[in-house]
């Protein structure tokens, strides 16, 4: 139809023109060869769609555990590419595969992101309690030291000037709040930098729960054994008795899925979550509307 159609306008621009038909039709043949033999772009052919993680094999040795969250995530995580084994603290074996969600575990590593997020956590912590006198408060100085003139030496005001041993510091720290404020867009990205890099250096390993840990005689040896003498572990909530056993260590964290942070993650080379962890992190980071926040808790 668009071929016809611009043919017919040729003829008739031709004609209105006062220009030779033979000319016209030279110009309509240009037109439909130009148009009839141009390539056409065939579309691709449709790709066999990779199978969903309840359609393996291994999926009836899968935890119970693991199968509640494969079932809670099975169309927001569905064909995100980002997969990860799920183990077990008490004999170290695997209880299955679970599909984290691309947007929070395969984020695009932004240096300066991170970058920006470090500072801003450092000067946060920072106690902006250094402080020096002045010459204005060091105790002493009142009294001229020495007359004006008539001794050959430089004239002087006091002794407690910042040039006399013992006077005042110029311009010295005071105290201060080093706090500034960094948007919470920033901050977001910036834990989803850290969670990602982690997990595409294989450092971010999943266990099934924190529950069998109880004492440090209970966690000690598993991080021995697994390597994860530095390392952070993340639950779902604040875990008082994983928090209690890991007290003495001092190279491991505790920390809950609120309060995990970029400079925690960056500073011990492991990061240990658990699925419930893992779920928790996922509503409050997800932001393409795939996962609805948790409101209550």
């Amino acid at each position: 139809m668009n071929i016809l159609g611009r043919s017919v306008r040729v003829v008739f621009s031709h004609l209105v023109r006062r220009k030779s038909p033979l000319q016209a039709e030279t110009r309509v043949a240009a037109s439909l060869v130009r148009y009839v033999h141009r390539p056409v772009a065939l579309a691709p052919a449709p790709r066999p769609s990779a199978p969903t993680i309840e359609e393996l094999p291994e999926y009836d040795t899968f935890s119970p555990s693991v199968c509640q969250f494969i079932a809670e995530r099975k169309h927001e995580n569905q064909n995100s590419g980002v997969l990860s084994w799920v183990t077990s603290l008490r004999d170290d074996s695997p209880v299955g595969i679970v599909e984290l969600n691309d947007f929070v575990f395969a984020e695009n590593p932004r240096i300066d992101i991170l970058h920006r997020v470090v500072v801003w956590q450092r000067a946060k912590r920072r106690a902006g309690t250094a402080c020096v006198k002045g010459r204005s408060e060091v105790r002493g100085g009142g009294r001229k030291p020495w007359p004006q003139k008539g001794l050959g030496k430089a004239r002087q005001g006091s002794i407690r000037a910042p040039q006399f041993r013992g006077g005042g510091v110029v311009h010295g720290p005071k105290p201060r709040d080093y706090e500034y404020t960094l948007p919470k867009k920033v901050r977001r990205m910036g834990l989803r930098v850290a969670l990602s890099v982690r997990y595409a250096q294989g450092d971010l390993h999943i266990v099934e729960s924190f529950d069998d840990i109880e004492q440090d005689k209970d966690l000690i040896p598993i991080l021995e054994h697994q390597g994860w003498t530095s390392a952070v572990l993340v639950d779902g909530l604040k875990n008082a008795t994983l928090a209690d056993a890991a007290e003495d260590l001092r190279k491991v964290d505790v920390y809950h899925s609120e309060n995990v942070n970029v400079y925690s993650i960056l500073l011990r080379h492991k990061i240990i979550i658990s699925l419930d962890g893992v779920r928790r992190l996922e509503e409050r980071l997800c932001e393409d509307n795939r996962i609805l926040q948790n409101q209550f808790g």
